[in-house]
């Protein structure tokens, strides 16, 4: 099953790594000797309300191991949890730089590496550490009113959405699906990362019910959640409810134009965006819009235009950017008449 991030989301972790102290290296000129700075760019900690996925201790990289090979087999070894920290009297020429982040639970789960040519007397390279290679599994219960379902044709879809390359792209793969009464546990290895999980509820082959969440996978963990699927019911009055959870990176408010809902008149939903990550502008916000858990064809812009029908209805806004996944809200819209 990537909800959302696979609530993603998503907020950005950064760890810049200005200086650090390399010795052996007394018998060079200084002709020869470089300082480094090195920044390290981190997706882990993109935990949000709306994710299903590790705790923040297992998300969040507690401290960095920094290995460099460099001309004449010179090499440097790090351990850190500095943010900032100084390479200095590095040997000019080709290093083979590779860094791994891990959580308190000492678990390796983002890592990035790469081969730099240093000549420059203040050298800068950027690293971008992304979930390490592996597989984990997920675990998930989905609930539903037992009253409003047939139990004997019950049945729960799944499909899984991967962040790569900054877009989501279907994954497909084989979950293992069990049932009891009004409870599904859905169950499935996944490479760890980022995903979008949309999942939804049938009677049969008539559709009654979805969401989409994000979901992140760690290696060698097992990742646990849980969602309830709404069934539509009516109520005695028109109505509207927002609910709009939003978190780093990415947060703002959904607003609705008209702010009265009427059935079968459209109305325009709007996400307006109050901050944002370091370094990025509003125009670089990828959105898509879900709809009872399935992606909204062409939707993938801040705003989206409806046709209220009755019944209690759900839509989800997914954003990233530059591979950093957050979630920006749900809206829950009842629309009733008498």
């Amino acid at each position: 099953m990537e909800s959302k991030k696979i609530k993603y989301a998503f907020s950005l972790f950064v760890f810049t790594i200005i200086c650090l102290s390399f010795i052996g290296c007394a018998d060079e000129g200084n002709s020869n000797l470089i300082d480094l700075q090195l920044s390290l760019t981190s997706k882990a900690k993109t935990n949000t309300s709306r994710d299903i996925c590790p705790s923040n201790d297992e998300l969040t990289v507690f401290k960095f191991i920094v290995n460099g090979i460099g001309p004449n087999d010179k090499t440097f070894n790090l351990e850190t949890i500095e943010q900032t920290t100084l390479l200095t009297d590095l040997v000019k020429g080709k290093w083979d730089i590779s860094v791994t982040g891990y959580n308190k639970n000492d678990e390796a789960i983002v890592e990035g590496s790469g081969t730099y040519y240093l000549f420059n007397s203040q050298s800068k390279v950027n690293i971008s550490l992304d979930y390490i290679n592996g597989e984990g599994q997920i675990n998930i219960d989905l609930y539903w009113n037992v009253d409003q379902v047939d139990s004997s044709k019950v049945g729960v879809i799944t499909t899984y959405y991967k962040l790569e390359n900054n877009n989501f792209s279907e994954y497909e793969i084989a979950d293992t699906i069990t049932y009891e009464n009004g409870h599904a546990i859905v169950s499935t290895p996944l490479p760890s990362g980022s995903y979008i999980i949309a999942s939804k509820l049938f009677s049969g082959t008539t559709e009654l019910a979805g969401f989409a969440e994000q979901l992140r996978v760690l290696a060698n963990h097992t990742t646990l959640g849980s969602n309830t699927f709404i069934i539509g019911d009516t109520t005695l009055d028109y109505g509207i409810t927002f609910t709009c959870n939003t978190h780093l990176p990415i947060q703002g408010v959904i607003t609705s134009t008209p702010t009265t809902i009427i059935e079968n008149q459209e109305m325009t939903l709007t996400f307006s965006p109050t901050t944002l990550p370091d370094g990025y502008t509003e125009d670089q916000i990828n959105y898509q819009w879900y709809y009872e858990g399935a992606p909204i064809e062409g939707e993938n812009t801040n705003t989206l235009t409806i046709l209220p029908v009755k019944g209690e209805h759900r839509y989800d806004l997914f954003s990233y950017i530059d591979g950093i996944s957050g979630t920006l809200g749900s809206t829950k819209i009842i629309i009733t008449c008498n």
